[in-house]
């Protein structure tokens, strides 16, 4: 998920970092956002105290953090699989 959470910032232009947070397993910190794994619901966007959203499914969680962190980043289709070599 930090690999995808990481090729989303790089393709959207958004300067940042995505950590693990070990204390909080399923959590990730995407200054100022955290990222949390809440089964059977999905994803929680979290901002400070405020719950941003929350998504059963990975493209509603990147269409979010894409409105949330690169509101300049052009929309469309973010395809997620292995590359061929």
């Amino acid at each position: 998920m930090a690999r995808v959470l990481s090729g989303a910032l790089r393709l959207w232009d958004v300067a940042g970092t995505v950590q693990y947070d070990e204390r909080e397993p399923g959590t990730f910190d995407l200054t100022p956002l955290r990222i949390v794994a809440r089964a059977p619901h999905g994803w929680l966007i979290v901002r400070g105290s405020e719950t941003l959203g929350e998504h059963a499914g990975l493209p509603g969680l990147l269409r979010q953090l894409r409105g949330e962190l690169a509101p300049h980043a052009k929309g469309g289709r973010l395809i997620i699989g292995a590359q061929s070599l």
